[in-house]
């Protein structure tokens, strides 16, 4: 567990014993106050007796006044400290995680360097350079089938993560399939450039989702 996870237990578990406590100060401001209406001053000759009566309704009172603003003081402290647990767990679920950060971040950069090189197919003189990286590029794509989206991460979250590394990775092996000479095949390049824009769909979609700024990344190339 990471430190949120540990930040939203501890906040919530002084939100519960915050509800408890505040419960036990109802009862005992019910109890107190049910005690000082039992009390009795009235037709009480001796003045001595009448005194500690008064005396003791009156300590009675404070101390049911006391766990009145007890218990408002605790329910305020639980509704502002469970309000914090709820945000942390909020944040959790639509944040990415270091791990996803660096996926996404990976895989912006992958996508762009596959565009580029797809533009100098033409130059015969670069073609060795450009199957080389082509080749690294696709086997880091390949590797996205490993990944799985943090399940911290809300649902919608991790369904458009998982459906982004799948297509990383397929894009990635269909890739590692192909020379320089078969991309040259204008078809063949057509079908390729359809993929990256699908994930790139897709990658949008991540972006939208967990508000990540494209222009952050583009200054990070």
């Amino acid at each position: 567990m990471n430190l949120l996870d540990w930040l939203f237990i501890v906040l919530l578990s002084i939100t519960i014993l915050s509800f408890v406590f505040f419960v036990w100060s109802l009862v005992w401001m019910y109890y107190t106050k049910k005690q000082s209406k039992n009390i009795s001053c009235r037709n009480i000759k001796k003045k001595k007796l009448r005194k500690k009566r008064i005396r003791q309704k009156k300590k009675l009172e404070r101390k049911s006044h006391y766990y009145l603003k007890q218990s408002i003081v605790l329910l305020f402290v639980g509704f502002l400290i469970g309000g914090s647990a709820f945000y942390s767990r909020y944040y959790q679920l639509m944040h990415l995680g270091e791990k996803d950060s660096h996926a996404i971040v990976q895989s912006y950069s992958l996508l762009n360097t596959i565009d580029e090189q797809l533009t100098r197919l033409d130059k015969p003189e670069e073609s060795s350079k450009v199957q080389s990286t082509l080749s690294d590029v696709s086997g880091k794509l390949a590797s996205y089938g490993t990944r799985s989206a943090d399940e911290r991460l809300s649902q919608d979250g991790q369904n458009l993560l998982n459906r982004l590394y799948k297509n990383m990775k397929e894009l990635g092996l269909n890739l590692s399939n192909q020379s320089v000479q078969t991309l040259n095949d204008e078809e063949t390049l057509n079908g390729y450039e359809a993929d990256i824009q699908r994930t790139r769909s897709d990658q949008k979609k991540v972006f939208d989702y967990f508000h990540i700024d494209e222009k952050v990344l583009k200054q990070q190339q």
